[in-house]
C-alpha cells in the first residue's frame, strides 16, 4: 500500500478537491484507495456524496478497538473508500496516535491518502509520519507563501518524518502566462522536486465543493470528462501509478512516540 498525503501553506487552496478527485482517478483505474477524512469540516464526505450509515469512525474504532474496516463507506466508486476520522486529526496526540498508525497499516489497499485539515499544526506531524510520501500543493494566490511553506515542509517531512516529496502541484493558476516552463524549471530547482501538473482556476471545479442554497458537492474529475482539470487529475494518478521512489525506512512507532512527547512541552 502506497500512502501520502497532500500538505499546503494555508487553506483555500484546493487540498480536499485534489485528495477527492485523485483517489477517484486511480479507483477509475482499477486500484483500492482509502481516503481518510482528517477535517471535522467533512469535504471528503461532501465531494463524495457519502452517506454514513452506520454513523462509526475512526476514533470509534481507536476507543473501542474495533476493527478498522467498521469505519470504512462505499463511494459510487466500488474500489474507493472513505474513512472519516471523527474528529480532527490532531486530537488522536490525546487519543492514540500509535494505535492509529497500527489501524491503518491494517488496511488491504493499493493507495492510502491523509486528508489533513487546515491549520495544519501536529496533524502535519502525524499525517507525515505515517505517510511515505507526500506532495505539496502551490497557489498563484501568495506565491511567495506558499514556495516558502513548501520548503520548509519539504524539510521537515524529508529529513525528520522520513516521508518522500513526490513532486509539487501548482493549483488554481489564474495567469497561466506567468507560469513558463523556465520559471517553473526554477521552482523545480529551489525545492528539488518536479512539478507533477499545473491547474489552471475553472469556477466549475470550484463550485464542486458546494454552495449555500440547492447546489449540492460533487465529484469535478467524474463530471467535468474531458476538461482540462481532468486531465491534469489523470496527470497526478498516472505518475501515482508509475514506479516511485524507494520509500524511506523509518520507524513509525518511535517517530509518533517523539512527536507525542514534544506536543507534551
Amino acid at each position: 500500500m502506497r500512502s501520502l498525503t497532500f500538505v499546503v501553506s494555508k487553506g483555500g487552496v484546493g487540498k480536499s478537491l485534489i485528495t477527492a478527485n485523485v483517489g477517484a482517478a486511480l479507483a477509475h483505474k482499477g486500484k483500492e484507495v482509502v481516503l481518510v477524512e482528517g477535517d471535522p469540516n467533512k469535504p471528503l464526505q461532501k465531494i463524495l456524496g457519502v452517506n454514513l450509515s452506520h454513523n462509526l469512525k475512526l476514533d470509534d474504532v481507536i476507543r473501542k478497538d474495533m476493527e478498522i474496516k467498521e469505519a470504512l463507506y462505499p463511494t459510487d466508486f466500488g474500489n474507493l473508500l472513505l474513512a472519516p476520522s471523527g474528529v480532527s486529526l490532531q486530537s488522536y496526540f490525546d487519543l492514540d496516535p500509535l494505535k492509529l498508525a497500527h489501524k491503518l497499516e491494517e488496511l488491504e489497499a493499493d493507495f492510502l491518502f491523509i486528508d489533513v485539515p487546515f491549520p495544519l499544526g501536529k496533524a502535519a506531524f502525524l499525517s507525515l509520519g505515517i505517510c511515505e510520501y507526500f506532495i505539496p500543493i502551490l497557489t498563484e494566490d501568495e506565491f511567495v507563501l506558499c514556495v516558502e511553506s513548501a520548503i520548509d515542509t519539504i524539510r521537515l517531512g524529508k529529513y525528520f518524518l522520513r516521508s518522500v516529496p513526490l513532486g509539487f502541484i501548482m493549483n488554481r493558476i489564474k495567469s497561466p502566462s506567468k507560469f513558463t516552463e523556465s520559471f517553473v524549471k526554477d521552482i523545480e530547482g529551489l525545492l528539488e522536486v518536479p512539478c507533477m501538473t499545473k491547474i489552471e482556476e475553472d469556477l466549475r471545479v470550484s463550485k464542486s465543493y458546494g454552495e449555500v442554497g440547492s447546489k449540492k458537492a460533487f465529484l469535478a474529475y467524474n463530471k467535468l470528462k474531458g476538461s482540462k482539470f481532468s486531465k491534469s487529475i489523470d496527470e497526478i494518478a498516472t505518475s501515482l501509478l508509475g514506479k516511485m521512489p524507494q520509500p524511506e525506512e523509518k520507524d513509525v512507532e518511535q517517530l509518533l512516540q517523539e512527536i507525542t512527547k514534544l506536543s507534551k512541552h
